[in-house]
């Protein structure tokens, strides 16, 4: 690594250094923890002073600029059209000390990711199926409202007592929208991505890999592909080679769900 670079490094890392616990944003939101800090925006769990209550308040990433402010403010867009109760509503966009934030409904909960990575969690194949279930039911809202996520990760799928919550849509688009040719768009690769259910139904597919590997134990260090490793009927392998687009892709989400209440009939059957 060059002198440039370190430094660059250095001062990115400085500018997104987090707010800390007890800092209030906007003379309003008291910062009770952070949630994560993603690719574009760093999450706070905070409660609200006026509502007394627990808030999730989203910051644009200073180091992304305006690449970060103007996701923040098409996530704010994007929310304001969807009305689900596994989707948490945007409340508001606000400024503070010149730092762009978005305030939400908090979902309680864990997620995908913190079940697998911290908590240990072990998924059978009906227990992931019966997971995406409840998944796909929120994705095709979205879908059926003309909109695509396009960041439907491990990170982003939080498991609560009573549902499932589909979060962070910073890179959803209208269905068929193309990326913008503008540069700091133009990078990356899910900012490039077409808008399409099918980058969805790839992402489910991944995710439920991820669900599917937390039951999995190597007997051996080569890593001979999820095919060889992974024990499942053949119904759901032959889903996933779908999601996955290893063969005829689907051609949309209800398509798909058609095909996962069939491999959920037949786990019951047994």
């Amino acid at each position: 690594m060059n002198l440039i670079e370190y430094v660059k490094g250095f001062y990115q890392a400085w500018i997104d250094y987090p707010l800390q616990e007890g800092d209030v944003i906007a003379d309003r939101y008291r910062i009770v923890e952070l949630l994560g800090i993603g690719s574009y925006g760093l999450t706070y769990r905070c409660l609200d002073l006026q509502r007394g209550q627990e808030a999730a308040m989203k910051q644009a990433k200073p180091s992304k600029g305006e690449v970060g402010r103007e996701l923040l403010r098409r996530e704010m867009k994007v929310l304001d059209k969807l009305r689900h109760p596994s989707i948490p509503r945007a409340w508001d966009l606000l400024v503070d000390r010149n730092q762009l934030y978005m305030a939400s409904e908090f979902a309680g909960g864990q997620t995908v990711e913190e079940l697998i990575f911290e908590r240990g969690s072990l998924f059978s194949e009906r227990e992931a199926l019966d997971f995406i279930s409840r998944l796909t039911d929120i994705v095709a809202y979205v879908h059926r409202q003309g909109y695509v996520h396009l960041d439907i990760r491990i990170p982003n799928v939080i498991a609560g007592k009573n549902r499932i919550h589909l979060i962070d849509f910073g890179l959803a688009r209208r269905i068929g929208e193309a990326a913008s040719p503008e540069p700091p768009f133009r990078s990356g690769t899910r900012l490039a991505q077409d808008a399409e259910p099918a980058s969805d139904l790839s992402d489910i597919g991944h995710l439920l890999l991820f669900m599917l590997y937390s039951s999995y134990h190597p007997t051996k260090m080569a890593d001979t592909g999820w095919e060889h490793e992974l024990d499942m009927t053949s119904a759901t392998r032959q889903l996933l080679r779908r999601l996955l687009q290893i063969e005829a892709p689907y051609e949309d989400i209800d398509a798909f769900m058609r095909d996962l209440e069939q491999c959920r009939t037949a786990h019951s059957e047994q």
